[in-house]
C-alpha cells in the first residue's frame, strides 16, 4: 500500500484528512460517506464513518502519553497564613520515546544528522555559516570529548 498505508493512495489520504479536520459531525461523514456519487465517483477502501476511523486507528502512535500528578504550593496564603496547595497533571511523552520515534522515523531519514560539519559561505573558508546545531561548535567540542573518554 505505501506510504499511505492503511490508504490505498494519496488521494484517499487527503480524503480522510478533511474528513476527520472539516467541521462535519460523525454523522454527516458517514451520510456523505454512504452518498452513491462518494461510493461511485470516489470508492474509498473506508464505506462509512467506523471503518474510516477503524484506518485511523492503524496509522502509527508514536510516543505515549504519559500522566504525572505534582502537588505545588502557591503564592497565595490559607486562612491559616499556609501557602496554598494544588493539584496540577503535568502531561509528557518520555524524551527516550521521542528520540527514538525520530530515528527511526523513515521519513527524517534524509534529514538526521549524525556528524558535525563545517560550512562556508564561500570556497575561501572565511566565513563559517553556523544555521544547524551540527554546524556548531558545541557538536564537534562534545564528539570530542566522548573519544577521550
Amino acid at each position: 500500500l505505501g506510504m499511505f498505508r492503511p490508504f490505498l493512495d494519496q488521494q484517499e489520504w487527503e480524503l480522510a484528512d478533511w474528513l476527520m479536520t472539516s467541521s462535519a459531525s460523525q454523522t454527516k461523514v458517514d451520510h456523505f460517506l454512504k452518498l452513491d456519487i462518494t461510493r461511485q465517483c470516489m470508492g474509498p477502501s473506508y464505506k462509512d464513518n467506523r471503518t474510516l476511523l477503524q484506518n485511523i486507528d492503524k496509522l502509527p502512535q508514536g510516543p505515549t502519553w504519559k500522566c504525572r500528578t505534582i502537588t505545588v504550593k502557591g503564592d497565595f496564603l490559607d486562612e491559616n497564613s499556609e501557602p496554598i496547595e494544588e493539584e496540577l497533571d503535568i502531561w509528557y511523552h518520555d524524551p527516550v520515546e521521542c528520540v527514538h520515534e525520530l530515528i527511526g522515523n523513515p521519513d527524517f531519514c534524509d534529514a538526521m544528522k549524525y556528524v558535525p560539519e563545517h560550512l562556508f559561505s564561500d570556497e575561501s573558508e572565511e566565513e563559517k555559516i553556523i544555521n544547524e546545531m551540527w554546524t556548531a561548535q558545541w557538536w564537534w567540542d562534545t564528539q570530542v570529548q566522548a573519544l577521550v573518554f
